[in-house]
């Protein structure tokens, strides 16, 4: 017998060595057990006790059946034991569920049945929560989602998604609810000690760890938990970026004709009319670029297709890496004075920082002045669009974005509630609720450019499935082929402080057979963004010549060119004739220059070769060359801010009552459960914002402007509006036992979401380098309605085992669409926004399109559409043990776990809702038995379209997402049971992305790469003990 065991030892040692040797070294992890040795005797029944993954998969089982609505859970064990970064990505294991994912490849944003992370209501312990994060890369983090990416899984004990609408539950999810019940001490009555440490190793970064430790301890009437978690990771994305494509704006010259050129739009580059000199590719400057120069230096090509070709407007590949940061911590107590009255006070903070760098090499085509030569396109007719596939261009030019990113969110949050049994039918429940948030961002541009006139010439080569290749004649990697002349610098903060507070009662009479709620809520939740800039004087010192004066636009502001001409104003910089009168009236000095803190002639020594292959930047030598720190600390507060998102304030009061009637019958012998009720709802909004105009005294009597130097900033006032509107929503759910081992279900129910904050608040963005695209607000949204019908039916096969089928509709109103006016440049003068104003990159864009009194600009708003969108869905669900077939073989504990949801949409007018897949699945292989846990898991999702038509001006493009799927192998190895040590801790390892995924969209045309990005694979190994 003892020779029994040590075997069985052997092979499970030889198991573990296998599956840790074959996930460092093979892409595709896989582990085999051989059968257990057979028992003697039959005489004896063995209950099977599952633990582990299992035993959470049959707790959300179980949990699926009793429910009355459409509901998914899932429990501790289950989300503790994936490789899962953050909450988000626990969240995207249940049917219907569709996250979005940063570069990183980590998940952020939850989607629930096809609408966006918008419609998903989140809430913590049952009350609203709201987190100032900006989100993912790039995104402004605006709307109402929430950033899971700020929650570790390791502090919470069971996360819901609630498909289907109760009168009980809170409202603001048209698409449905989450919820994350943090941990308690009862959840496990005792003394306990749980501690999970990892070392982090992603592709392409340094080592980085993570870790929690959770202690809790209960008396009989008295619970104390305190639970830590932290990271420090290290990453580095490579990856490859556009903002997106446009096509040339040919003059009549070039296309041939007085009219009808660029029929779709774009023409946010410029062609040169003659040859500039040193624009390379063996072209003689002085030669007139019109269509028979067009024609003849691209043989095979129409007018028609150079027209119309659409090219990257900044291709660049990029680069982030650096450091990310993250602490949370729970703490919660809980006191049970009778066995009908209890209290607990649920406490919790986080931060998360995130010191990254990231970089940019842009090719210039945006606004650009490139000379297309030997071009190729991928149809022949490009009447409506097409795109470029080769080509070489002369007279190009490179642009260097290298921002540091340093960002901080915290989060402080506490959540004291308490129940009461009164008698047998009387229940009282009360909670309230306060959260805090803020977030700080610092993220400055350095950005030198190429010189132009230097011959400089790049080889294009479209890459229909991913990243094209942009070759340059010149050496981007090294820091000598840089100037200032075209090139910027940005100096820009963004804070945010958002807060909830709320409170919560229910009243419960009755029992569990019939019961009546009367409930009702009030919740205050107020946001705050604050937009921070002192980019002028930096620039202006860094590489404006260094001016003694500072003064804000309209008054003349010094080119970025690295001059270093000390004294008197050098041609074409300001002299401020009009100083010391108008708005400066009684200052007093004379304009000098004392030449730039970093000279052109000394820009080289600030570069070096950067690690993506082109330059980067020494930016602590930067920082102390320029004063960086001391200009920084000197910045006032703008209407725009650096994730893009406007400035502005916003509070909604909603106040809420209830009446719901829950029970259960028999009906044919079997169980009916139902609940039946209605909520009213009531919003107060109050939206501020900043609304600037042009100061009426720049212009003198007679229509004269005032001097430079004189002229007085935008007034800019703070305006404020108030919406109110209230609403029935009605619910009902019923559940149907029909038989022993299956479950019908049907929910009907009106659902709501306020509309998007960033859409409602007053004023003008106008903050783009292209200055082609402005957009207002509009304070006057309505709020969203989904009328909602679920059906369902369930089997339970025994033990976690369940195959379940679910179809659902969605039928939205109020739905919203960006209404899109082109109108001339001077229609923004209304809002303070005059060619004085711009920047000199914004006046460069506006040049090229034919000066202030010729460009146009786009004016973008959202409008509610007056249509309604239907959204079809079906989901289905199997979680099936197989040790009823292989048992008999001698191999238990192996299992599936698979979902899959499809999703249709369609509309009678233009309401679309975006990021909706068509196809999602799920599917994880697990084996569970003597200590041993392997799990290996597979998400899919269909690839769809990701915004509205006309970016960029193109009238027919939208953005898409491709298709993205991704494999994970997580394991446990449980050395006590394995070995039969005593008070050892369990291994871990765990690999994600072992199939090393990108994440891509394209733009218009599937062989358009919009970005592209590679996560890499990321490797964890692992202690877990419990104690």
């Amino acid at each position: 017998m003892q020779r029994l065991c040590m075997v069985a030892r052997l092979r499970r040692a030889a198991l573990l060595g296998a599956t840790m040797l074959s996930g460092l070294v093979a892409v595709e992890a896989h582990a085999q057990t051989a059968p257990a040795p057979a028992q003697a005797s039959t005489d004896v029944v063995e209950e099977v006790v599952v633990t582990g993954y299992r035993k959470s998969l049959a707790q959300s089982t179980v949990a699926k059946r009793e429910t009355t609505g459409f509901a998914d859970a899932i429990f501790a064990e289950d989300i503790g034991k994936f490789p899962d970064s953050n909450i988000a990505e626990s969240f995207n294991r249940i049917p219907g569920i569709t996250i979005t994912r940063d570069i990183t490849g980590e998940g952020t944003n939850v989607a629930i049945r096809g609408l966006g992370s918008n419609f998903t209501n989140v809430t913590l312990n049952g009350a609203s929560i709201a987190v100032a994060s900006s989100g993912a890369t790039d995104a402004q983090g605006t709307d109402r989602s929430v950033d899971l990416s700020f929650f570790p899984t390791d502090l919470f004990t069971k996360l819901t998604v609630n498909k289907s609408y109760s009168a009980s539950l809170l409202e603001g999810g048209a698409a449905g609810n989450i919820d994350m019940r943090s941990a308690r001490p009862f959840d496990r009555p005792g003394q306990h000690l749980t501690f999970n440490i990892q070392g982090v190793k992603p592709s392409g970064a340094d080592i980085g760890g993570k870790g929690s430790l959770i202690a809790s301890k209960t008396w009989e009437n008295f619970g104390v938990l305190f639970g830590i978690s932290g990271q420090r990771l290290k990453t580095d994305t490579r990856g490859y970026e556009t903002i997106g494509f446009t096509n040339p704006n040919l003059s009549a010259a070039q296309c041939g004709a007085a009219t009808g050129c660029n029929p779709t739009g774009g023409g946010n580059w410029t062609i040169p009319t003659t040859v500039p000199v040193g624009a390379g590719g063996g072209l003689v400057a002085g030669q007139t670029i019109d269509q028979a120069f067009l024609l003849a230096h691209n043989p095979g090509a129409s007018i028609q297709q150079i027209d119309n070709g659409l090219l990257p407007r900044l291709g660049r590949p990029s680069a982030e890496y650096g450091r990310r940061d993250r602490f949370n911590a729970v703490t919660s107590l809980e006191w049970k004075p009778t066995d009908a009255l209890s209290f607990y006070v649920d406490g919790m903070y986080g931060y998360k920082k995130n010191d990254l760098l990231r970089e940019d090499m842009a090719w210039i085509v945006r606004n650009g002045a490139i000379i297309p030569t030997n071009t190729k396109y991928d149809k022949t007719d490009c009447s409506a669009g097409c795109t470029v596939t080769q080509g070489t261009y002369a007279n190009s030019q490179f642009f260097l974005e290298f921002r540091p990113y340093i960002e901080k969110t915290e989060l402080w949050g506490i959540n004291p509630g308490g129940e009461w049994q009164i008698n047998d039918k009387l229940k009282i429940e009360a909670q309230a609720n306060y959260t805090k948030s803020t977030f700080h961002r610092e993220s400055p541009t350095f950005g030198p450019v190429t010189a132009l006139g230097v011959g400089t010439t790049v080889d294009y080569t479209y890459n229909p499935n991913g990243i094209p290749t942009i070759k340059s004649s010149i050496d981007l990697n090294n820091p000598a082929n840089f100037v200032w002349t075209g090139g910027r610098l940005n100096m820009q903060d963004e804070k945010r402080w958002y807060e909830t507070k709320g409170a919560r009662a229910v009243v419960t009479w009755g029992d569990e057979k019939l019961n009546l709620k009367f409930g009702g809520n009030y919740d205050d939740a107020s946001r705050t963004i604050r937009g921070y800039d002192n980019t002028g004087p930096w620039q202006n010192a860094t590489c404006g010549n260094n001016p003694s004066i500072n003064l804000p636009s309209p008054n003349g502001q010094p080119p970025c060119q690295g001059l270093n001409q000390p004294g008197a104003a050098p041609a074409g910089y300001p002299t401020y004739p009009g100083y010391g009168t108008g708005s400066t009236a009684g200052q007093t000095g004379t304009l000098t220059y004392a030449g730039s803190l970093i000279p052109t002639t000394s820009l080289a020594s600030y570069l070096k070769p950067g690690p993506a292959g082109f330059v980067t930047v020494d930016w602590d030598k930067v920082k102390a060359a320029t004063n960086y720190d001391k200009l920084h600390d000197a910045y006032v507060e703008t209407g725009g801010s650096n994730t893009g998102a406007s400035g502005g304030y916003i509070n909604e009061k909603n106040s809420a009552a209830y009446t719901e009637l829950n029970g259960v019958t028999q009906v044919l012998d079997s169980d009916l459960r139902f609940n039946v009720g209605v909520r009213y709802v009531h919003t107060k909004q109050t939206i501020g914002g900043r609304v600037s105009i042009a100061d009426p005294r720049n212009t003198l009597p007679g229509g004269a402007q005032l001097p430079d130097g004189s002229r007085y900033p935008n007034i800019t006032n703070f305006v404020y509006t108030e919406n109110t509107y209230s609403k029935w929503l009605p619910a009902a759910n019923i559940a149907y036992d029909v038989g022993e081992h299956a479950v019908a279900r049907a929910a009907v129910s009106e659902t709501m979401t306020r509309p998007d904050p960033a859409a409602q608040l007053p004023g003008v963005s106008f903050g783009a380098p292209s200055a082609d695209q402005a957009t207002i607000g509009n304070s006057a949204l309505k709020p969203y309605f989904s009328k909602n019908i679920d059906l369902g039916f369930e089997f339970y096969t025994g033990q976690e085992g369940v195959i379940a089928v679910n179809a659902f509709r969605k039928s939205l109103t109020g739905f919203t669409t960006n209404n899109v006016v082109t109108q001339p440049f001077s229609y923004l003068a209304q809002y303070g926004i005059t060619y004085d104003t711009l920047n000199d990159t914004q006046k460069t864009a506006i040049n090229s399109r034919g000066g202030p009194t010729a460009a146009s600009v786009q004016i973008q708003s959202q409008i509610n559409v007056p249509n309604k969108l239907t959204i079809n869905g079906l989901e289905f669900q199997w979680v099936q043990p197989l040790d009823f077939l292989t048992s008999r073989f001698g191999v238990e504990g192996l299992g599936v776990n698979a979902n899959a949801t499809i999703v249709d949409q369609t509309s009678n007018g233009p309401a679309t809702a975006f990021g909706v897949a068509k196809y999602t699945y799920n599917l994880t292989g697990y084996y569970e038995h003597n200590g041993v846990s392997l799990r290996l898991s597979h998400v899919y999702r269909k690839g769809s379209q990701s915004s509205g038509a006309n970016q960029n001006g193109v009238t027919a493009a939208a953005l898409f997402s491709d298709d993205y799927k991704q494999t994970d192998f997580s394991s446990s190895f449980d050395l006590q049971k394995m070995f039969g040590l005593g008070n050892v801790p369990q291994l871990t390892f765990n690999v994600t992305n072992i199939t090393n995924e990108k994440l891509r969209s394209h733009f218009q045309y599937d062989n358009a790469t919009f970005t592209y990005y590679k996560p890499g694979r990321q490797f964890l190994v692992g202690l877990r003990a419990t104690f």
